[in-house]
């Protein structure tokens, strides 16, 4: 039986070592399979948590769960800080971050190689590496295969087979789903390293040929996780510009946008929301620039996804001015409830929050703050837990942030004379209707006059 190491036990290394360890043929298993972690107090905690038979992260997926512990009661799940087992795997998958610096304007590359020179210096002849992690691209042709490869020409060994193969997970509800189903893009330049990356894919995740995508190149493959993301996050600065002149001259761009999307090269048009969150909209459409200058040496700058961060970065601070600028003696020193503070819909990812700014705001305004999220239950940002559903009655302003399904049954009993803000299209039109026609409350709607 081979064995796999999962390196990295976030969001994506979780999944993996799960799908890895469950992964079956004729009802046996495939892998023994173990998850690494850094030596680190984060990685002890991650760690300790697996072996005593408990997910690490918090997990709203109920498919995911009892795959996870169905595996558990195997004993199939295992993780550990020894670097050792690099030594042992047939196949390893890295999914650790590559972050981004903000304020050195540049891809923190040093950590992740140093990584990639730890495993390289264990690995056995014939070992597979898997790269999952964003990068900019050229990072592995330019930097990391050469690396390993003269690590293992120091140690006598010929040859490992590497392979970038980029995720696209999604936490929250669709979490199981999003890696078992998704079509798989792996690139490298060795046609054996595609053969066996291949075949891991289809025996991991059930997957036919047609759901697996090859690229020639390892930088193509990482061009195609940026791209992607520079995609998205340009789309959604360029409705905020527009979004910001409706505002101003009091027109209604929901109403603008549904016309819009009639057509069908236009349908999947953004709309305007309070900002963007998670780990990776936030910095990828930086990594063009990145692989340019840090990679390539060049002095391509990416003008128009640097812009798109720019922007993107100022989203949640403009339209907090713009409520300020209408309800500024209705906000001081009121009490305010913000209602769901994940990234995202249905996930208790908190990760760049833009509840954060939004929170700062109505801080800085001598507000009292409470949260209402159920899903996460706990937010480190404030170091409070969510309220109770008992008592959200009591505020002078409430703040919608994230369309959960766990809130479209929701019927908050409101405040008479209160303040109610959708800011990222939470409510319906049914329920935004009500708030208008009624003479108890003030609102403001986001893309909405």
């Amino acid at each position: 039986m081979k064995k796999i190491v999962v390196q990295g036990l976030g969001y994506v290394g979780l999944a993996m070592m799960a799908f890895c360890a469950g992964a079956k043929k004729r009802n046996k298993y495939l892998y023994n399979v173990v998850g690494i972690e850094k030596n680190s107090p984060k990685g002890f905690k991650i760690i300790n948590k697996i072996n005593s038979n408990k997910i690490p992260k918090i997990v709203d997926d109920k498919k995911f769960s009892n795959f996870y512990y169905k595996l558990v009661k195997k004993k199939r799940i295992k993780a550990t800080i020894d670097v050792k087992e690099y030594s042992k795997a047939d196949i390893i998958f890295v999914c650790s971050n590559c972050d981004y610096n903000f304020n050195k304007k540049k891809v923190e590359l040093k950590n992740y190689i140093k990584n990639i020179d730890q495993i390289s210096k264990k690995i056995k002849n014939n070992c597979l590496i898997i790269i999952q992690s964003t990068l900019p691209p050229g990072t592995t042709d330019k930097i990391l295969e050469p690396l390993i490869k003269k690590n293992l020409k120091k140690r006598g060994i010929k040859n490992a087979y590497i392979c970038h193969s980029f995720e696209r997970i999604t936490p929250g509800k669709d979490y199981f789903s999003s890696m078992q189903n998704i079509e798989r893009i792996i690139g490298s330049k060795s046609n054996i390293s595609l053969k066996h990356t291949k075949n891991v894919f289809k025996n991991v995740f059930n997957l036919n040929s047609n759901k697996i995508i090859e690229f020639n190149s390892p930088s193509e493959s990482e061009t195609c996780k940026v791209i992607e993301n520079s995609y998205r996050a340009t789309n959604i600065a360029f409705i905020e510009e527009w979004r910001k002149f409706c505002s101003k001259n009091e027109l209604d761009l929901e109403k603008i946008l549904k016309c819009i999307r009639q057509r069908k090269t236009h349908n999947n048009i953004m709309r305007s929301g309070i900002g963007v969150g998670g780990y990776c909209l936030t910095k990828d459409p930086l990594f063009g620039k990145a692989s340019s200058n840090q990679i390539f040496r060049e002095k391509f700058d990416f003008p128009l996804s640097s812009k798109a961060v720019e922007v993107n970065q100022k989203m949640t601070s403009d339209v907090m001015s713009e409520i300020k600028d209408k309800f500024k003696k209705k906000i001081l020193g009121k009490k305010v409830l913000l209602i769901g503070v994940s990234y995202r819909e249905d996930t208790n990812d908190t990760r760049h929050s833009p509840a954060e700014g939004v929170h700062d705001f109505f801080r800085k305004m001598g507000c009292r703050l409470k949260f209402y999220d159920p899903g996460v239950n706990y937010w480190e940002y404030t170091d409070n837990h969510s309220i109770e559903k008992k008592y959200l009655d009591d505020f002078d302003i409430y703040v919608h942030l994230i369309k959960h399904q766990i809130f479209e049954k929701l019927n908050i009993p409101y405040k008479k004379k209160s303040l109610i803000l959708d800011l990222n299209h939470t409510l319906g039109s049914k329920k935004r209707l009500k708030i208008v026609k009624s003479k108890n409350y003030e609102s403001y709607f986001i893309g909405s006059k």
